[in-house]
């Protein structure tokens, strides 16, 4: 009885596990990136594409485009871990200031659109995106305080996101591929299947 019992434990756990894997993009430590939020972002991208005159910018479609969006994801996950462990906080008036920032760099709001089809980020994810900067901006600034100069501020912030990385133990659903722990991406292994299409 208790062989059986033991016996129906394991198969209860790897089926609980298969499934989990099935629904999962990528998991970072305790944080995941269900599918369906991987495919939500990939469409976001996708759709605000068609406001917007893309004839000369290049953009990544299908599993290019994927890859890179779960990347992205990935690193928002593990920056935001280390802002923790900085106690680095970014308030409502920082991000509102800095949006500005961008705004006046860009030539004005009008133009943020083309900005975010350009560079893949859809718009519902600008604050997060400015929200990295911000942290990543005053990593370096605590560097820089501390008497690093620049190339070692660089490589300084590249060392604790890889460390951090590693610490969470990144795992992405094969389909997409691997994670490399040296670049900070998810790379191609083999074809992504039709989980998230390019529509």
């Amino acid at each position: 009885m208790k062989k059986f019992l033991a016996l129906g434990l394991a198969i209860a756990t790897f089926f609980l596990a298969g499934c989990s894997q099935a629904n999962s993009a990528a998991t970072i430590g305790e944080s995941e990136i269900a599918l369906k939020e991987l495919q939500t972002q990939v469409d976001l991208i996708l759709a605000e594409r068609n406001g917007v005159d893309t004839s000369q910018m290049q953009l990544e479609s299908g599993e290019a485009l994927t890859r890179s969006q779960l990347s992205y994801m990935i690193s928002n996950v593990i920056i935001a871990e280390l802002a923790k462990d900085q106690k680095i906080e970014i308030t409502a008036s920082e991000l509102e200031s800095y949006k500005a920032q961008i705004f006046a760099n860009i030539g004005g709001e009008a133009n943020l659109p083309s900005v975010l089809v350009n560079a893949s980020i859809p718009s519902s994810g600008l604050d997060d995106v400015l929200r990295r900067d911000l942290v990543l901006r005053k990593i370096s600034e605590k560097e820089t305080a501390a008497g690093a100069d620049e190339a070692s501020v660089n490589e300084k912030i590249q060392a604790l996101v890889t460390d951090k990385a590693n610490a969470l133990k990144v795992t992405v659903n094969p389909r997409y591929g691997t994670w490399d722990a040296k670049t900070l991406t998810v790379v191609a292994t083999e074809p992504a299947g039709d989980a998230v299409t390019d529509k």
